[in-house]
């Protein structure tokens, strides 16, 4: 069986006319330099201002759990659990800071060579962030300890 009706020949078969390009084609990307901010962009407040966070949220678990501290095991655990927050409040607002750090290491390390890497890990080990991290960890556990 055949088609009843044949399809159209092609119009454009044939060689395709050039012509002159209109516009310039787009410019290569840029590099652009290096920003010239701070290493922190917080500011040297955002520790003391997670650590006034964290107080009063310590202050707020005093205030609904002190009719229940009978004893000075309860009471001095409320006290750990204030200072672990606090601590906590404070290790937040530098590991922020620190996670941006290392975001903004990453876009730049295609340009700097492999064995700089390799030390940057030995140095960035222990910072204060997670320093502060873990004590606070510590300080609640005890407060945790303390309770039962």
């Amino acid at each position: 069986m055949q088609p009843a009706v044949a399809p159209a020949a092609a119009d454009d078969a044939g060689p395709h006319a050039t012509g002159p390009v209109s516009g310039r084609p787009p410019a290569p990307p840029v590099v652009r330099p290096r920003r010239r901010d701070p290493l922190t962009r917080m500011g040297p407040w955002a520790p003391a201002a997670g650590a006034v966070l964290g107080l009063v949220a310590g202050l707020v678990a005093v205030w609904v759990l002190g009719g229940r501290a009978d004893g000075f095991a309860e009471g001095l655990s409320l006290a750990f659990l204030v200072v672990g927050l606090t601590m906590l409040g404070a290790a937040a607002a530098l590991l922020a800071d620190e996670v941006r750090l290392v975001r903004r290491g990453a876009r730049e390390a295609a340009v700097r060579p492999a064995w700089v890497e390799a030390t940057a890990g030995l140095i960035n080990g222990l910072t204060p962030a997670r320093l502060l991290l873990g004590s606070s960890a510590f300080v609640l556990f005890l407060s945790a300890y303390t309770a039962r």
